[in-house]
């Protein structure tokens, strides 16, 4: 609920976008992130407990694939929220 709501407050004033478009898929990227790196860390876990050096490899790419991939949805917030502010900008004037 709580995601829901803070998704729905930045959709507002984003033109073009639905909120509720926003707000699944906002969470859903998030929450494919997470699953990522705590998956990665489970595996990673798993593999030092096991000795199993491979597993332990594999987390630490899963992980680093989540971390990597909620870098690039941060940043392409950040492309998206800068078009906007131009946009606005340019609409002003």
């Amino acid at each position: 609920m709580a995601a829901n709501v803070a998704c729905r407050r930045l959709a507002l004033g984003r033109p073009g976008y639905s909120v509720d478009a926003i707000a699944y898929n906002d969470v859903g990227d998030i929450m494919d992130n997470n699953l990522d790196q705590a998956k990665g860390r489970v595996k990673q876990a798993v593999g030092d407990l096991t000795g199993n050096k491979d597993l332990k490899k594999q987390g630490k790419a899963d992980e680093n694939a989540g971390k990597a991939k909620e870098f690039l949805e941060d940043t392409k917030d950040k492309a998206e929220d800068l078009v906007d502010k131009v946009r606005d900008r340019s609409t002003k004037n």
